[in-house]
């Protein structure tokens, strides 16, 4: 009777004792697991506030490629934007706006058609802060490609391209000038070991078209359409 009761208590024990080792595991695990939910939550959030800073510094200022600095292996890439050639889409009645704050001592453009229809565009020139006094430097219809003068004298230029008739792409060389679209777009991408992922497409709206102030679109006979 005795010898059944320690093996019952040594059953108890060795039952006991499992519970208790399959309870810390299990617990342990579990805490793992939050543990690296937190930090992958607290990266989340990083990553965000960090892309969302960038793009803010990206206003008004287009760049190629920013690497967003707290986690190097997170990039916006424009997606238009390669060095200093803008490649643009327009559909059949599309316009694009332009703003060269600074020629960096250029004095033209090169602009070439890469698909289907020719384009119309309109470059305009003055001082900056003086868009009244603002005035017509060039202006012209694209079948293949051209060169856009820019002003010797004036420090800022408007530059507006329009779709003709149908579909058209182009490509805007802007040289070593200071050329912000009305808006840009950008490719955030993640690299992996070697491996990219593209995780969303990010716009930023650099200006509304039409919307310079003290600039007289009509009467520099843009926007046709």
């Amino acid at each position: 009777m005795q010898q059944n009761k320690k093996g019952s208590i040594l059953l108890y024990t060795l039952f006991l004792s499992s519970f208790l080792v399959l309870f810390f595991v299990s617990f342990q695990w579990e805490l793992e697991n939050i543990l690296e939910w937190a930090q992958d939550s607290e990266q989340s959030v990083q990553d965000i506030s960090s892309r969302e800073n960038a793009l803010i510094l990206l206003k008004n200022a287009t760049k190629e490629l920013t690497i967003i600095d707290s986690n190097q292996n997170l990039s916006l890439i424009s997606t238009t934007q390669n060095g200093t050639i803008f490649t643009e889409s327009l559909m059949e009645t599309g316009s694009q706006e332009y703003y060269i704050t600074s020629t960096g001592g250029a004095n033209a453009l090169d602009i070439n058609i890469i698909e289907w229809w020719p384009i119309l565009y309109h470059l305009a020139a003055f001082n900056s802060g003086s868009e009244a006094s603002a005035s017509i430097v060039s202006s012209g219809v694209i079948t293949t490609s051209s060169t856009i003068n820019l002003s010797p004298t004036l420090d800022t230029h408007i530059l507006i391209i329009e779709s003709l008739a149908g579909h058209s792409r182009y490509a805007l060389d802007t040289n070593i000038t200071t050329t912000i679209p009305t808006s840009s777009s950008y490719r955030l991408e993640r690299d992996i070991n070697g491996y990219k992922k593209e995780e969303g497409i990010f716009s930023i709206t650099n200006f509304l078209p039409r919307s310079r102030v003290n600039f007289d679109y009509q009467k520099m006979g843009m926007y046709l359409k």
